[in-house]
């Protein structure tokens, strides 16, 4: 089994600093309780050697903050004892807070904490395969680099992940989980059998379709709103080799790769084992704009005929090979240490807007690159297909909270951000504004054009924008049920407030 120990190693020498017990009086209270509870050699001080360390894995910089505590809980039980201590130590006064950190990927405040206590999921990150059931099990601290390869070399199976290696599987899923395979078996979310769940009183549940199945579903797309999921049971597939490529292509022909983004995503359900993302990005050492389209078979077909449009256009380098998905989600791993800032919509899959995005994305980096310097920022923007059936396979599947059945035909979910080179808080203030900016005309533009849709995608939002929310009303109503039921006190909304609660959603 890969564990803390695995194959990339990352995890080793953090995990033999990370034994020594705390047993002073911090003067902390919640640090306090942990210790008390008998967790003292999982909690990780600032004097602690490896406390600094832990604090530069964080994926954003602007995500290195610095809690009071880290928490490193091993297993379903030692996090069971850790929120009873937490919610114990804090029913009076004091203005402090908890954060959960799965993989450390997503926005600053959304997983981590400056006053008060981060729960860090880092060490509780195997993965393991049932054939009688044919489910991998996978703990939420695993990054999915590392199911791959360990579900590949052990099993010989795969399931339905993230693509960039380095990030979390928690956080992926509980967001819904665009994949590779979305166009066979739904998003990631659709794909999990059974969540165990610690509750906000301690307890630990499994949900799925027999026991709490409405906890169940809204977990699929809900968030930490309900509890810390300790495993994800995973429908499982036969690892194949992916058909993958990549094309470097010039921004002189984005309106044909507009238009072959546009055909790609009418393809019908039929061609779901095919996956396209395109990529817009700055040289860095000019104010050019490249263009980048992946291209990907799920059964590696490399004479798929879906992507014949794509090939027609001229490219800078062009690859197609067979590759295992551990491969690939090595190799696409975005470089981590920078400050970032990233915003997503949905629009229906209309080719003026796109053109329309690519527009004001040449605008920004003009503007960004007169008012920081071409050379202190890089962005990137994205158009990924979001096609209809991927609702209706996320129905078959039981349900999913993201709505998507309520857009009323093939989408694209765009989303982008800009990061900051050398970590200038001026310079991300000024580029956070204006993407922001153009995030807003972006929008105001498909809503002018009829080709709005509601879905903001939870995984890629900035904490400004209401992914809940867009959800609809109806999700929202369920949403603020199940919570009621499994969290009647609002400890996961009164002391975890970092990323996007259900409590601030006036819908």
């Amino acid at each position: 089994m890969f564990g803390a120990a695995g194959k990339f190693g990352t995890l080793v020498t953090f995990a033999l600093l990370s034994t020594e017990a705390v047993s002073q009086t911090t003067g902390f209270p919640p640090c306090d309780a942990l210790i008390s509870a008998g967790l003292g050699n999982r909690v990780l001080l600032a004097t602690s050697d490896a406390y600094e360390t832990r604090v530069q894995s964080w994926w954003n910089a602007s995500g290195r903050l610095r809690p009071w505590c880290f928490i490193q809980p091993y297993n379903t039980q030692e996090v069971s004892t850790a929120v009873k201590a937490l919610a114990a130590s804090g029913s009076g006064a004091g203005d402090w807070h908890i954060a959960v950190r799965s993989g450390g990927h997503h926005m600053p405040g959304t997983n981590n904490i400056a006053d008060g206590v981060t729960i860090d999921l880092g060490m509780m990150n195997s993965s393991s395969y049932d054939a009688t059931k044919n489910l991998a099990s996978v703990e939420p601290g695993a990054a999915w680099k590392d199911v791959y390869y360990d579900l590949l070399h052990n099993y010989n199976v795969s399931v339905t992940g993230g693509r960039d290696g380095g990030v979390g599987v928690g956080g992926f899923l509980l967001g819904g989980g665009n994949s590779y395979y979305s166009g066979r078996n739904g998003l990631g979310c659709d794909t999990v059998a059974n969540f165990e769940v610690v509750l906000a009183n301690g307890s630990i549940v499994d949900a799925n379709a027999d026991q709490n199945p409405a906890l169940w579903k809204a977990l699929k797309g809900g968030s930490l709103n309900f509890g810390i999921v300790t495993r994800f049971d995973l429908q499982a597939m036969p690892a194949v080799d992916l058909a993958y490529g990549q094309s470097i292509i010039s921004s002189e022909h984005s309106n044909e790769v507009v238009d072959a983004v546009v055909q790609f995503t009418n393809h019908p359900e039929e061609l779901g084992g095919d996956a396209l993302i395109t990529l817009y990005t700055n040289t860095k050492t000019s104010e050019d704009v490249t263009i980048v389209i992946i291209r990907v078979n799920t059964r590696g077909d490399l004479n798929t005929t879906s992507f014949d449009r794509v090939n027609e256009i001229p490219t800078l380098k062009s690859s197609w090979e067979l590759k295992t998905l551990a491969g690939a989600a090595n190799d696409s791993q975005v470089p981590a240490g920078m400050k970032t800032f990233a915003t997503t919509l949905t629009f229906l899959n209309s080719p003026s807007v796109l053109r329309q995005s690519v527009l004001l994305h040449t605008q920004l980096v003009s503007s960004l690159s007169s008012a920081i310097g071409t050379e202190n920022f890089t962005t990137q923007m994205f158009l990924q297909p979001l096609p209809s059936y991927f609702g209706v396979i996320g129905k078959r599947k039981g349900g999913n909270m993201l709505g998507l059945e309520r857009i009323p035909s093939n989408a694209i979910l765009w989303t982008g951000g800009v990061a900051i080179e050398n970590g200038d808080d001026t310079a991300l203030g000024i580029a956070k504004a204006q993407w922001s900016t153009m995030t807003a005309n972006l929008k105001e533009f498909a809503d002018s054009s009829g080709a709005a849709a509601d879905l903001i995608y939870l995984n890629y939002a900035d904490t400004s924008q209401d992914p809940l929310g867009s959800y609809g009303p109806e999700n929202v109503a369920f949403l603020k049920d199940v919570a009621k039921q499994y969290d009647p006190y609002g400890w996961w909304q009164r002391r975890v407030p970092g990323g996007f609660k259900l409590s601030r959603v006036d819908v």
